[in-house]
């Protein structure tokens, strides 16, 4: 008879179908998203959001030369930061709307061969050093794959904004620990040549992060930033595994 291993309390159940974000600290790394945060960021997004949208109303109602003459790049640049400003808000809803999880019991082997072709997708041409270690018994993970296929694009998309004016991705991939129980780790560190400015972050780029905890935890997980002075960036995701 096979032996089941108790879920630790203080981890999520992923047999629970429906999750809302809650008020969670990360005991494994700085960055911590909690509801309050999330409100904060998308309430001054919005705002951006506004204040462009009347500006250029503004620009294209006015009766000067300058603006008869730019009325094609106001057109433009309305239009562009309506579509934005969608964007922006489906991905804010999303970490609100409640999400029923389907789960499924796979191999780990199978789960590592599907993260690896996101990173494949999203970090062509930069310079990525693999090391995958054996994971042993257990071996099989409960996830919904939709959902944490979205988590690993949101984390990977990031880390490949992080990489785009050239650098190194380390990737590891192995089993960890977390308050005794085993899982899946996936480590990954980011070298960028140009450290990138928090002044050029995309505007959904905080809410994002914040919809692929709320993924994560809902399987019983966590995801973690770490950054240091010099830019550097790890990024850790661990799973639990079952038997």
């Amino acid at each position: 008879m096979t032996a089941h291993r108790d879920r630790p309390s203080n981890l999520a159940d992923p047999t629970t179908a429906v999750a809302a974000p809650s008020e969670e600290s990360a005991e494994h790394g700085s960055l911590v998203v909690v509801q309050e945060r999330v409100l904060a960021e998308i309430s001054h997004e919005l705002g951006n959001f506004f204040h462009k949208l009347y500006y250029w109303s503004d620009y294209i109602k006015s009766d000067s030369d300058a603006a008869r003459k730019a009325d094609s790049t106001a057109g433009h640049m309305l239009e562009r930061t309506i579509s934005n400003l969608e964007d922006f808000l489906k991905v804010a809803l999303e970490y609100f709307y409640p999400i029923r999880l389907n789960f499924t019991k796979i191999a780990v082997g199978e789960l590592l061969d599907g993260f690896m072709t996101h990173l494949s997708a999203h970090l062509n041409g930069n310079e990525v050093r693999v090391f995958r270690d054996e994971i042993g018994e257990p071996a099989t993970i409960l996830i919904d794959p939709a959902r944490i296929s979205q988590a690993f694009r949101i984390a990977l998309h990031q880390v490949h904004e992080d990489l785009k004016s050239g650098g190194a991705l380390t990737v590891s991939l192995g089993k960890g620990t977390r308050r005794d129980f085993p899982g899946l780790e996936m480590r990954l560190d980011v070298e960028p040549k140009v450290p990138p400015s928090p002044l050029f972050r995309t505007a959904e780029a905080g809410v994002e992060w914040a919809v692929a905890h709320k993924l994560i935890e809902m399987h019983g997980g966590e995801i973690v930033e770490r950054c240091d002075a010099s830019g550097k960036k790890t990024v850790l995701i661990f799973l639990p595994l079952y038997v």
